[in-house]
């Protein structure tokens, strides 16, 4: 037999240790279930007939039964032992790589074939060709249509700007105007009303400032040709001194007849208020 190492003999020490301990644990429990097992199948005591008795007999001591012995501990199994190392195998020597395989040579294509898929390569190269440069030139009219619609819309606002800087400029000159026109008016009618005032015979009973309206057609030069009180002041003697004092005032002070605004005092109407 082979001698154990001393190194495998240490190794073992602790295994055989725990065996023998759990043998005895097993055989303990074993021993309590056997004395349990009895215990529980015993029969109960048949019913014991009594006689009586003058005086009780002595008692008798019971006895208790033998206890069983404990079952003797099993000797310990004999360890197993180690198994033996299997022998290292040696590696096969590795196959020599194959050669390599010589390349097939690729059939040669077909001229027909070959012929066919140039057509259709320069087809489709000829298509995209044209759909790039037809791309290409909608892009180009596209950014052309923005571009000038861009130029119109700035000379459209512009034109606006223009125009509205024109109109504002015409409705002030006429505003300017019609204003000038009527200040020039405006002159004129204040000295013909002062005339007429200068030429007024006022009774003096008059008292107060009445105010009379009259309507006075005027001729080129200043000549009346008709006056007449169109609202009267309310006081009749006044009327009549105002009416008398428009003809004794002629001619009355107007524009050139060939100017704008005579035309204004051709059917001319006037308030005439008495000033003292």
């Amino acid at each position: 037999m082979k001698e154990t190492p001393p190194a495998l003999e240490k190794r073992r020490q602790p295994g055989r240790l725990r065996a023998i301990f759990l043998a005895v644990i097993v055989h303990a429990v074993f021993f309590a279930v056997i004395v349990f097992g009895v215990t529980w199948q015993s029969k109960p005591e048949a019913p014991v007939e009594a006689e009586l008795w003058k005086d009780l007999p002595p008692a008798v001591k019971a006895t208790k039964p033998p206890e069983p012995e404990p079952p003797k501990p099993e000797p310990p199994k004999p360890e197993p032992e180690p198994p033996k190392p299997e022998p290292v195998k040696a590696e096969p020597p590795k196959p020599a790589p194959e050669p390599p395989k010589a390349k097939a040579e690729p059939p040669k294509p077909d001229p027909a074939v070959a012929e066919k898929l140039e057509r259709e390569k320069r087809e489709k190269e000829r298509k995209e060709k044209l759909d790039r440069e037809k791309r290409e030139k909608q892009e180009r009219e596209a950014e052309k249509k923005k571009q000038d619609d861009a130029k119109k819309k700035r000379e459209d606002e512009k034109k606006r700007i223009e125009d509205e800087r024109a109109r504002k400029e015409v409705e002030q000159a006429r505003e300017a105007a019609a204003s000038a026109r009527k200040s020039e008016a405006d002159r004129f009618k204040n000295a013909i009303a002062a005339k007429i005032r200068g030429k007024a015979n006022v009774p003096d009973n008059i008292t107060g400032n009445p105010q009379v309206e009259v309507r006075i057609r005027i001729l080129p030069g200043g000549d009346v040709l008709d006056a007449q009180i169109t609202r009267s002041s309310g006081n009749p003697a006044y009327d009549a001194a105002i009416e008398r004092a428009i003809r004794s005032a002629a001619p009355l002070p107007v524009p050139e007849p060939n100017s704008e605004l005579f035309p204004q005092f051709r059917d001319l109407r006037l308030n005439i208020r008495h000033e003292r």
